[in-house]
């Protein structure tokens, strides 16, 4: 394995003294359920992972006192063990998330929150502050060091596998990773800077920096709400064309003025902030969060202008999707009932047992998707697992002349879906093929099961985020896997 990290020496942490869980009796889900939390439980000691993650937690913090580093590395005990219970609950809101841990004494003990004295340390913002505890390099090290534990011949045992996950074939599939925004229209798009650039004007002038107005922010938005009901309507209109083309025109004037006002506020509260209750800090949030809306003012008149009064197509690389989410791909999927779909990429290569063993999330548009399976081999190759990759299989949306080139040239099995049905119909008759292909049709579930962890709209704000999410939800997702694994395992010891 290149760029391997080095574990230091386990540092002690005294666990907390806490009373028996409460018994819960016939019924057959809660034991089924606590089973599993128990096998991930032994798994975050037993793959090193709570070992890394106290590491992790003095990265960069060499010369902190020891009680700091001491308190860094508690956290990262619970950072680990909250992020993992959430993706296994589906990824809810902090809100809903603490809620439940604090009613469960099965959940708050897995997250090792519960004491003589109580549940404590649960928190929405103590949650959403867990979250972002380690980078996303960190956690994606995690899932690769667990993958290489439960995929080496002689490391599976400390996991507890009775024998090594099957690493050497991988199946792959894409998808688009959907973004928390509504449906992408011109003028709901001025709506949104407009109220933006309000709201952070009605913040200014509530700590008495005024300027001069013909009515106060509260009007204004009004007005932008009036005109976004008469567009709505329009539509049902016989000159509705004309009619868009009208109101259109009532809404750039608007928006502009607004932008004028906003920006005149925004300046009057970068010289006079020390006037103010707000902080340095908070004056410079609402100062970037006007000029962020303020950059995107002449964009998005210009997009509503070509494509609502001028008719004319706006290239998908040039559209502006969200004033919120910059990082945003139009991805056609030609699907029924999707035909576009607004996100980013998710390429997974998964095992024949379900483990995911690559992943990336795209943040432009993505290549090619055999460019992407020759990506995602060539990370494969840093693994230290004890057979390497031998077989790829994928639909036919991955073949490609190249593509098939490159696998030769690994010496990797090509069970890539040919795009000519009469080529399929040939390698059918070969046995390691087409059991390949029919296992290969599961990976759309591994897919549904994985965005299921993920929630079917990711609310982490901006891509970074986003991608951390999804590093979590991979790690989450092969820990519930192995997890089974071992309970299975253990289950059919017994009946032996």
């Amino acid at each position: 394995m290149t760029n391997k990290r080095t574990v230091v020496e386990a540092v002690a942490i005294q666990s907390w003294l806490r009373p028996a869980l409460t018994h819960v009796g016939a019924n057959k889900d809660y034991t089924l359920f606590r089973e599993q939390l128990d096998a991930v439980d032994g798994l975050l000691r037993r793959s090193h992972l709570e070992s890394m993650a106290l590491d992790f937690a003095i990265e960069g913090f060499e010369q902190a006192s020891a009680r700091q580093q001491l308190g860094r590395r508690q956290f990262a005990l619970k950072a680990l063990r909250v992020e993992t219970l959430r993706m296994l609950l589906g990824n809810p809101s902090f809100r809903q998330f603490s809620r439940t841990v604090a009613t469960s004494d099965l959940l708050a003990d897995f997250c090792d929150v519960r004491r003589l004295d109580g549940i404590r340390g649960i928190s929405k913002s103590t949650l959403e502050r867990a979250s972002k505890f380690f980078r996303p390099d960190q956690v994606r090290w995690m899932q690769q060091v667990l993958t290489e534990m439960c995929g080496e011949t002689d490391r599976a045992a400390e996991v507890g596998l009775a024998a090594p996950v099957q690493t050497d074939v991988c199946l792959v599939d894409t998808t688009c990773l959907e973004a928390n925004i509504h449906f992408p229209v011109d003028w709901v798009l001025l709506r949104d800077v407009a109220l933006t650039l309000l709201k952070a004007t009605t913040l200014i002038r509530r700590a008495g920096l005024r300027e001069r107005m013909p009515q106060e922010p509260a009007g204004f938005a009004t007005a932008m709400n009036q005109l976004c009901i008469k567009m709505t309507h329009s539509r049902r209109k016989t000159d509705s064309r004309k009619a868009r083309k009208r109101i259109l025109r009532e809404f750039k004037p608007l928006l502009r003025t607004i932008a004028d006002h906003a920006r005149r506020h925004r300046d009057r509260l970068a010289s006079e902030h020390a006037n103010t209750d707000y902080t340095p800090a908070q004056a410079a949030r609402i100062v970037e969060r006007i000029d962020r809306m303020l950059a995107l003012v002449p964009q998005v008149i210009t997009q509503a202008h070509e494509r609502i009064i001028g008719e004319r197509t706006v290239p998908n690389a040039q559209k502006i999707l969200s004033a919120y989410e910059p990082d945003v791909n139009v991805i056609v999927r030609g699907k029924a009932g999707r035909e576009v779909e607004f996100g980013n990429t998710l390429f997974i290569a998964e095992s024949p047992q379900g483990l995911i063993l690559d992943w990336e999330l795209h943040r432009q548009p993505a290549p090619a998707e055999w460019r992407q399976l020759e990506q995602s081999i060539e990370r494969q190759t840093d693994f230290d697992l004890s057979a390497p990759l031998a077989a790829a299989a994928a639909d036919r949306g991955f073949c490609s002349r190249q593509g098939a080139a490159e696998l030769a040239q690994r010496e990797i099995y090509n069970a890539v879906c040919p795009r000519d049905p009469q080529v399929l119909q040939q390698r059918m008759d070969e046995k390691r093929f087409a059991g390949l292909q029919r296992r290969r049709g599961s990976t759309e579930a591994r897919i549904a099961i994985l965005r299921q962890r993920l929630g079917r709209r990711l609310r982490s704000r901006g891509f970074d985020h986003r991608y951390l999410s999804v590093a979590w939800g991979v790690l989450g997702h092969n820990l519930w896997i192995v997890a089974r694994l071992l309970t299975n395992q253990q289950k059919i010891a017994e009946a032996a």
